[in-house]
This record gives structure tokens, sequence and C-alpha cells, in this order.
């Protein structure tokens, strides 16, 4: 696989997905889904996150010849590390927690951006974790193309990972707050993600 840099485009969750799923295609048909991760992954930036989760779900149903074929001709990898770093998310984060936790005025937001650049040994890809005020699509595209970016993410930023942070959302607004949410996710995410950057809260 070779290291690309994408345009600062950002395609936006998929309408009508449930990110926080334990297998958010597993209403659709395998050809469909095949179809799907062809176009997923000409896309620029491509949709490495969608393609992903769906070559996870045929890989479930022992289809997913077709779909690892369509990554290796567009010389791209899926990314590795995404079902066990949802995992982790969906352990630190279930229902009860958000519910115990999420005290005083919402409006914050937690995010996550799947990260380029790295090599075969760190697993190709990597992630920052970061928080905000703004809305995530706004902060993305900062990250991409001004001097508010996180490091590398200009050159190497790819697209959010919905997957990992949509059931989360919103958090408290306080800054202090958002630091300790930030915190927590990072944390959460590092033992399944070769390479986790952004700030943490000590």
């Amino acid at each position: 696989m070779r290291h690309r840099q994408y345009d600062a485009t950002l395609h936006g969750k998929f309408p009508g997905l449930n990110y926080a799923h334990e297998k958010p295609f597993r209403n659709w048909k395998s050809g469909h889904l095949e179809t799907l991760i062809g176009g997923w992954l000409k896309s620029n930036p491509p949709c490495l996150e969608l393609a992903t989760l769906a070559l996870s779900e045929l890989v479930l149903r022992g289809e997913d010849l077709n779909a690892t074929m369509k990554f290796t001709e567009a010389e791209l990898a899926p990314i590795g590390w995404l079902d066990a770093a949802r995992q982790n998310a969906r352990k630190a984060f279930t229902p009860e927690i958000l519910k115990r936790d999420k005290n005083g005025r919402p409006g914050g937001s937690v995010y996550v951006i799947l990260r380029g650049g790295y090599t075969d040994h760190n697993g190709w890809y990597g992630a920052y974790v970061g928080s905000t005020k703004r809305k995530i699509e706004q902060r993305f595209k900062e990250h991409r193309t001004s001097s508010r970016a996180g490091r590398g993410l200009i050159a190497h930023g790819i697209e959010p990972l919905y997957s990992l942070f949509d059931h989360i959302n919103p958090v408290p607004v306080k800054r202090s707050e958002l630091r300790t949410w930030e915190t927590r996710l990072h944390e959460a995410l590092a033992p399944a993600i070769p390479k986790v950057t952004g700030d943490v809260a000590f």
C-alpha cells in the first residue's frame, strides 16, 4: 500500500446508518455491499470506515472474497483495528455510563479522525482523538486546512471515524469536562489502535 495525501473533503455520515450498532450493515445484501465498497474506495478521500465496516459484515458471512479484491485493486488496506476499537468504545461508554456521567449543559463533542502516513509495522493507520465546542465538520476542516490542525493531519488526515464516537455525543460543554471526555476516549482506544495522538488530561 502506498501513502497518499487526499482532498480535504468531508463525506459526512451515511444517512440512516446506526454507527453504534455492533453490525451496522447486518440487513444489507452482500452484492449491494460489494458494489458500495468499490465506490467508497474510489472516493477522494476514500470512505475507509464504511468500506471496512461492510467488509467486516461480509467476513462474518464468509462472502468477503470479492470485497477483499476491491481493496487490493484500489491499493488500500482496510482499517484492521476498527472492530476492536469499536468494541472498546462501546464498553467504555455504555448507555448506563453515559446517563450517569453526562452532568451539566451538553453541547460539546469528542471525535476521532483516521490518520494515514504510518508504516505497515503500525498497521498503516492511526487515529487522532480530539474534542470541540464547534461542529465536528468544521473542526475536521480546520484540521485539514488551517494552522489549527493537529500534528500531521494536514498531510495525513483522512476522515472522521463516526463509529467510534457518534454514540457518545453530545458531552458537557465546559472546557475541563471536554478534555476529560477526550482523555477517556483516548485511553479506551489506545489498547486497540497502534498509534493514537491528541491531547490528554493528567
